[in-house]
């Protein structure tokens, strides 16, 4: 019999050489993905000996799964476009900045707030692409724009996209690993549960810890700051801060714990914003001193990221249309969601969530094999509601048919990279998943990953898994990506070395998450959107900071979690 750490270096082939490819030389997700697919191709075929019918199978079967992906993925970058072609984003960047001028208070309600709200409803990229503009039209510089439109969209991606990265992520590759034991849509709901717990306890000091950062990185352009000034400058905005923090994670909590991954983040979102506006508009828990940047004309290069004063746009967009039609888009996502998620929800006697789950399309056996797929298209949340309410949307808000016509246009361009790209990963996978089945009489490439994982990490898996999370979405760029790599590696290992597989691939969900902030791809990306392209680095090193934070604090919570509060968790 091979040696399984053999096995595991040859498995890891395909995903090393592709991330090599990413990170180092800088190729584009769908090209390194591709070498990947054909090494996983050719390694299965040789090394393993699977049949080649087998491996078409699972590489057409991984494809099928990508197409769940694609279609809420589609979903919420139509809204978006919608949205933005309406002139309801500029309305709600407007209204933003009329509240408060107390920075500190913006950062929480844009981080806490509108940022959650984007990522539940479109994930990807899109919270910090829409927040750090809107940073700096409120004053923000623009290294400060960028660092706190990555820092704020850690603990929210994964319930992002109404709950991709578990139900089109993990759910895309997890059945296999499952054997039977548990339903897909069972252990989901429990990853979704668990992965709340994680997060929503963390929310309950990302944000007070999003303003120590503020203050100390961005008091002093001339480096004069101390952690103990910052830390006074923090403390009267504390029980501000810690309260909405509180009201975000509780929610999105509840939400996952209850009713499932697709709405955690929208909701919470919605209800800190609501939380927040009252108690800034009538001045509750606001320090009566406002805390301040110093005056632009102090801030160094690394600030203004290389631009110039007068490259910086401050204008206030102008208001379109009403505040609450500007939000209105979002609220009925948020309706439609929380009323055909409802476990128990039934009307005239008919289960609401049995009834759209029945809508389906099926193919039985792919290529003659067991393989089999399943669209529930009534189900995916981008099919129902993010397509309906977007094309409601530009009746809503008056848009004209080149208006309709260009979100459309655009969202089809933007889908179309990210599309391949996750065909491509998702179909990897699978073959590296299905390789168990050969006529090599080998362990499969990712039980072999997985085993020498275990061995590895033994029972200090739960402090490894966020960062293995992590280490995937850094290189991807995405908390979905992500899990399709690596929730089977982690839910095998978690079953080789005897501890909870729900707990676990929870954190692996979690360190997806906040490996957005540190992601190759997210960066480059923010910078490109606030203009300061070429300056990375600078932001890279501000943001492994609290990105290691959230990993460590992870791993101890799963290992409280795993050995004392839950230890016989499934």
């Amino acid at each position: 019999m091979t040696n399984v750490l053999t096995l595991a270096f040859v498995g890891a082939v395909p995903i090393g050489v592709a991330f090599v490819l990413l990170a180092g030389l800088r190729w584009s997700a769908a090209r390194a993905m591709g070498v990947g697919w054909l090494l996983a191709g050719g390694i299965g075929l040789s090394y393993w000996r699977m049949e080649p019918d087998w491996l078409v199978a699972s590489a057409v079967y991984g494809a099928l799964q990508a197409v769940d992906i694609i279609l809420i993925v589609f979903g919420a970058i139509l809204l978006m476009n919608y949205l933005e072609g309406s002139g309801a984003i500029a309305t709600i960047r407007w209204y933003f900045g009329r509240i408060e001028e107390d920075r500190r208070v913006q950062l929480l309600l844009i981080g806490l707030g509108f940022m959650t709200v984007i990522e539940g409803a479109a994930g990807f990229g899109t919270p910090g692409a829409l927040a750090a503009p809107l940073f700096i039209g409120l004053g923000f510089p623009p290294l400060a724009a960028a660092v706190f439109g990555l820092f704020f969209n850690a603990p929210n991606p994964p319930f992002g996209a109404a709950g991709t990265p578990v139900i089109g992520g993990t759910g895309a590759v997890i059945e296999p690993a499952l054997s039977g034991s548990m339903g897909v849509a069972e252990f989901l709901s429990m990853v979704s549960a668990w992965s709340g717990v994680v997060t929503g306890v963390t929310y309950v000091f990302w944000g007070l810890l999003g303003v120590l950062f503020l203050t100390y990185w961005f008091d002093d352009a001339d480096g004069g700051r101390s952690l103990g000034d910052a830390v006074r400058s923090t403390l009267p905005i504390a029980p501000f801060a810690i309260l909405l923090g509180t009201v975000t994670g509780g929610t999105q909590l509840l939400i996952a714990w209850f009713i499932g991954p697709a709405l955690p983040d929208i909701a919470a979102g919605f209800v800190v914003l609501a939380v927040g506006l009252l108690l800034a508009n009538n001045d509750v828990l606001v320090p009566e001193r406002e805390w301040e940047f110093p005056d632009d004309s102090t801030w160094n290069d690394a600030w203004l990221g290389g631009l110039e004063l007068d490259e910086i746009s401050r204008d206030r967009p102008k208001k379109e249309m009403s505040v609450l039609l500007a939000w209105t888009p979002y609220l009925l996502v948020a309706v439609a969601l929380l009323l055909t998620r409802w476990p128990d929800l039934s009307v005239a006697g008919t289960d609401v969530l049995a009834w759209i789950q029945s809508f389906s399309l099926s193919i039985e056996s792919i290529l003659g094999t067991e393989l089999g797929y399943t669209l529930q298209y009534l189900y995916l949340p981008g099919t129902m509601p993010f397509v309906p309410i977007a094309v409601l949307t530009g009746f809503l808000h008056r848009m004209d048919a080149d208006e309709m016509g260009a979100a459309w246009r655009r969202s089809v361009e933007q889908v179309a990279s990210a599309a391949l790209t996750l065909v491509i990963a998702v179909s990897m996978t699978q073959v590296m998943i299905q390789s168990q089945t050969n006529a090599a009489g080998l362990l499969g490439m990712m039980e072999a990953l997985s085993r020498a994982l275990a061995m590895g990490a033994g029972g200090l898996l739960p402090v490894v898994s966020p960062w293995v999370g992590a280490i995937g979405s850094f290189m991807t760029g995405s908390n979905t990506s992500s899990n399709i790599l690596f929730s089977v590696l982690q839910y095998d290992a978690a079953e080789a070395v005897g501890l909870s597989r729900t707990i676990v691939v929870s954190l692996q969900n979690v360190g997806g998450g906040l490996g957005n902030m540190v992601s190759v791809l997210n960066v480059a990306a923010i910078c490109g959107v606030v203009g300061i392209t070429g300056r990375e680095g600078d932001l890279l090193r501000k943001a492994v900071v609290p990105m290691a934070i959230f990993a460590l604090f992870a791993g101890l919570f799963g290992m409280l979690l795993t050995y004392v509060l839950v230890p016989g968790l499934f």
